[in-house]
């Protein structure tokens, strides 16, 4: 787990037709803009303009006399097709490491087309030739001896120099600690090869441009340096096409077929200190580009614009559609429409809260605009105290180490009716630690839907009963009042809403379970003192990043934070109810060990989940939920759970009567 990363979610304060045949199957859109009355080409110069055959009565004399036909004239021609995306605000730069922002990314899009995407939570190939895997044999999981002094990657996934008593994972897949005899472990070794490709100054793109961006992608003055470098043994070029990505030994990631670098022109940049990058003319305002598009000009603080880019390795296919795409920077909005939206053709959804819906609806009953929505990668939950800190407990009655009563408190808790008011209905109530439309979400899982009678029926059964008529039930056995607080940041309107209205449900259930809010220091500080992180709480309400990739190991009894010294993680532990299931580390670590493809990978991510569903360490709330908006224009447009950028396949977007 990356805490830092995490943290920038659990921080957060704000809530946020198709051209057939050229799209992978997994990526049909849900929402798929109309093609109306207006898209006829043209008009039609065949009827109105015929030409004219008159005849006339000629003296007898006369002899007859042809009319000349008038010359049939040109089509009238089409307007070009010039699109306009307005984005949430302007890129710093469009250096590949420089500035990450929704908008910059959105541009790059342009500029570099992605060797792969995430559509419906798997992997496309956009500029490779294929998404490598172990049963095509690009993708290899090979056993390598290792030695003391060799950098590998331990049992609990830190990269570190092997060494005496430093634990790993062996090719077997048993932890062990290393003494003095080599140990066999496992390796990841896997090719990709680029499609041929060039770059707009007419240059081949190569693979050794793949690892020239790779070089940088590790160095230090890049805005963001890239994780997956540090998990990289070798990356190399293979032929002009492909490379060849190594990892660290004991690295097994599922998501292996990622570790592919977007090229970069060596030719051009080469000569560029790295720490200059970000900032030169040919790497940060006009960079040569191998996509549908390249950089026409840059006007500060209004527009960049863009126009085909001649060298595209799909033109003959008549690709992009474009004629010229540009970008518009204005200001999000917490309600609405953004100031200065007139003449947008995409509004992207780092523009638009979610609170925007309701505007959006009603100009979507009007015919002015389209609407896609997509579940973000942002999941919002209750976390149970199952096991709080010693110090906690000391003064504070633990509640939820019982299952049963976690159970009942989700039955008391009207999630749809918390979906309803804060997400407009959008967003469907999760049953798990993944979105209900993840592709390894079992359909059996149990279910707690809103039932305040089984709930309060069940509470009564477990000896939780209101013995003294004040509305708040008490522990038989101790006598004690099911009295607790209910958690968040403060920084966040939508939170402080979400303890509000459960706060609601679970008094109609007997249950006193007092709001409170934290500054975002306090909530999520590193234990011993933290809130969230210290096992401070009784019920704490807050978001983790949702990935590709199932994330079983939140919930991992080896993850719970605490002092090393009596067996828990350290305080960097993101498993923060204290919950421990030995069947579910059995299952999680299973899936772990395992690569997408191999026997048994799906049964042991889905029987993990089929546990977490039964125990509720956490009452899974729902997914954030992202909205953007078209007009009824606008052509291929799709906005997909698994690709935060709605720019990904800018190369088919299209307009269907040539603009505005």
């Amino acid at each position: 787990m990356k805490r830092l990363l995490l943290l920038l979610i659990l921080v957060s304060g704000v809530m946020a037709a198709c051209r057939q045949g050229d799209v992978p199957p997994q990526s049909q859109a849900t929402n798929t803009a109309p093609v109306t009355s207006d898209n006829t080409p043209g008009p039609d110069t065949q009827g109105s303009q015929a030409t004219t055959n008159a005849s006339a009565t000629l003296a007898p004399t006369a002899s007859p006399t042809s009319i000349p036909t008038p010359p049939t004239p040109s089509p009238t021609p089409l307007p070009p097709k010039d699109l306009i995306v307005c984005v949430s605000g302007e890129p710093g730069d469009l250096y590949l490491y420089g500035d990450q922002s929704a908008a910059a990314v959105a541009v790059r899009h342009a500029i570099y087309e992605s060797p792969y995407t995430s559509l419906n939570y798997e992997y496309q190939p956009l500029g490779l030739e294929k998404v490598p895997s172990l049963a095509d044999g690009d993708a290899i999981l090979k056993t390598v001896e290792v030695n003391a002094g060799e950098t590998v990657v331990t049992s609990d996934g830190q990269v570190t120099t092997l060494g005496k008593g430093i634990e790993v994972v062996n090719a077997d897949g048993v932890r062990t600690p290393y003494a003095d005899a080599p140990i066999p472990m496992k390796q990841l070794v896997v090719e990709f090869t680029f499609k041929p490709m060039t770059w707009s100054d007419g240059t081949p793109v190569t693979a050794e441009d793949s690892v020239f961006s790779f070089r940088l992608a590790g160095d230090r003055s890049a805005a963001q340096i890239d994780e997956q470098v540090r998990y990289t043994a070798t990356y190399e070029a293979v032929d002009e096409q492909t490379v060849r990505w190594t990892g660290l030994p004991g690295y097994i990631d599922p998501t292996y077929m990622t570790h592919v670098w977007t090229p970069l022109p060596s030719h051009q940049l080469a000569k560029i200190d790295a720490d200059l990058l970000s900032s030169s003319e040919e790497a940060a305002r006009q960079p040569l580009s191998y996509g549908p598009f390249v950089v026409d000009s840059w006007a500060d603080g209004e527009t960049i614009h863009l126009i085909p880019n001649p060298h595209y390795y799909r033109v003959a296919e008549g690709l992009p559609y474009l004629d010229s795409l540009t970008f518009r920077f204005l200001s999000s909005s917490n309600t609405g429409f953004p100031e200065g939206y007139e003449g947008c053709q995409i509004i992207t959804s780092d523009l638009l809260s979610f609170d925007a819906v309701p505007a959006i609806d009603e100009a979507a009953a009007a015919g002015e605009w389209v609407e896609y929505t997509a579940t973000a990668n942002v999941v919002e939950q209750i976390i149970f105290g199952v096991a709080p800190s010693a110090g906690y407990k000391s003064n504070h009655q633990v509640w939820f180490d019982d299952a049963q009563l976690r159970q009942a408190v989700t039955q008391c808790t009207n999630r749809q009716g918390i979906v309803d008011e804060l997400l407009y209905g959008r967003a469907p109530v999760m049953d798990t630690f993944v979105p209900n439309d993840h592709a390894l979400h079992p359909q059996d899982l149990p279910q707690w839907a809103y039932d305040p009678a089984a709930a309060n029926a069940l509470l009564d059964e477990l000896g939780y009963i209101d013995s003294d008529g004040d509305g708040i039930r008490n522990d038989i056995a101790s006598s004690h009042p099911i009295s607790i607080t209910l958690g968040t940041n403060s920084e966040s309107l939508l939170r402080s809403r979400i303890i509000e209205m459960v706060s609601e449900d679970l008094a109609g259930c007997g249950i006193q379970a007092a709001p409170v809010t934290y500054e975002a220091g306090i909530w999520f500080a590193s234990g011993p003192a933290g809130t969230v992180f210290g096992r401070r709480f009784d019920l704490a309400q807050f978001a983790w990043l949702s990935r590709i990739e199932a994330g079983c190991s939140l919930y991992l009894s080896n993850n719970i934070p605490g002092p090393v010294a009596e067996g828990f993680a350290g305080w960097q532990g993101v498993n923060v109810s204290g919950w421990a299931n030995e069947a579910y580390d059995a299952a999680c670590r299973e899936a772990l060990s395992l690569l997408p493809g191999q026997p048994g990978y799906v049964e042991a991510h889905q029987e993990a989940m089929r546990i977490f569903a039964q125990e509720l360490p956490s009452m899974p709330l729902f997914t954030r939920m992202r909205v953007a908006a078209t007009t009824p224009d606008v052509l291929n447009f799709r906005l997909d759970s698994t690709q935060p950028s709605e720019l990904w396949n800018v190369f088919e977007l299209d307009l269907a009567t040539g603009g505005s």
